[in-house]
């Protein structure tokens, strides 16, 4: 069903870029802050219609957020999207977002955590790369710290060709196992990947380089999500594996967890491994390119990650 990857252009100054709301409620103290950061890009906004709108843990009715969001999808004006933020809600609307449009008029799609699920059913439906990155009223509402910021421009304002993914941080990501692969980066909140096995809107992962991030779940949930994407044989299509942030209450005890039963699941084949790298629900957060084929190698010496 998915069409050949489709890479957005780059927004440039001027560039009219809708702010949508499709998962939980949107706070407007961190909404005006976030448009802050946007606007000092030169760009120009326009809200969602329900962008203000609260129906217990939604930001209003499923009808309203998905109408919005295809509303945006169908205007030639629109040249990005921008979301608010995360919660829960999309996978409520997958069935009814105009996937058509994104081939037809693709844009920069930025958003992360709940919207992981849109970038898995986006690259699956119609081939469009987007960006899993800060949101406009989570982290773009706070200081981003430098390393975030200038990923972020970069990877909203310049061709996402060559786009590198490891910088000044190198030193702190965790070498696991070394080796090469070349396959599309897939990957996100790693409750949201688990969440969409069995259905038509997940990505097939042969020949891909997977990474995960999560948030507050406890290791013997990280345990049980795993095991799920291995026993739904995810972990013998892969070519690499990339441990991105486990943070909240139980990040310590998280990440290890992941690193070991990670470990464990590709033991049997040589390929690259990396975790504690600065990507998810804390900062830095490196935006990264959901569908785009990229070069990953981790030796000795260096970590290689980027665009091709």
């Amino acid at each position: 069903m998915r069409s050949n990857p489709i890479i957005p252009a780059p927004l440039k100054k001027g560039d009219l870029v809708g702010i949508a709301a499709v998962s939980g409620p949107v706070n407007p103290t961190d909404l005006e802050k976030g448009i802050a950061f946007i606007e000092a890009l030169g760009l120009r906004f326009k809200l969602s219609d329900n962008i203000h709108m609260s129906e217990d843990y939604l930001a209003g009715s499923d009808e309203h957020r998905v109408k919005s969001l295809n509303n945006f999808l169908i205007d030639p004006e629109i040249r990005g999207i921008i979301f608010a933020r995360g919660g829960y809600g999309v996978m409520r609307i997958l069935p009814k977002i105009n996937f058509e449009a994104m081939k037809t008029d693709p844009k920069i799609m930025l958003g992360m955590s709940d919207l992981t699920a849109l970038s898995m059913a986006a690259f699956q439906r119609s081939g469009l790369i987007t960006i899993a990155g800060p949101m406009l009223a989570g982290q773009m509402a706070d200081d981003l710290d430098e390393i975030t910021s200038d990923h972020l421009v970069r990877a909203l304002t310049q061709p996402l060709e060559k786009y590198v993914m490891v910088g000044g941080f190198h030193s702190q990501i965790l070498k696991l196992r070394q080796g090469k692969a070349r396959g599309k980066l897939l990957g996100g909140c790693l409750s949201l990947i688990v969440s969409l096995l069995g259905t038509s809107f997940l990505p097939n992962f042969s020949r891909s380089v997977l990474f995960i991030e999560e948030v507050n779940e406890p290791p013997y949930k990280i345990d049980r999500m795993l095991t799920q994407m291995k026993l739904a044989g995810i972990f013998s299509k892969i070519r690499g594996v990339i441990i991105a942030h486990f943070t909240g209450n139980y990040s310590d005890g998280a990440r290890s967890t992941v690193e070991k039963i990670i470990l464990d699941y590709v033991t049997a084949r040589q390929i690259p491994v990396i975790s504690r790298y600065p990507h998810g629900h804390e900062l830095p957060n490196i935006p990264f390119p959901v569908g785009a084929e990229v070069e990953f190698m981790v030796s000795a010496k260096d970590i290689i990650l980027r665009v091709i």
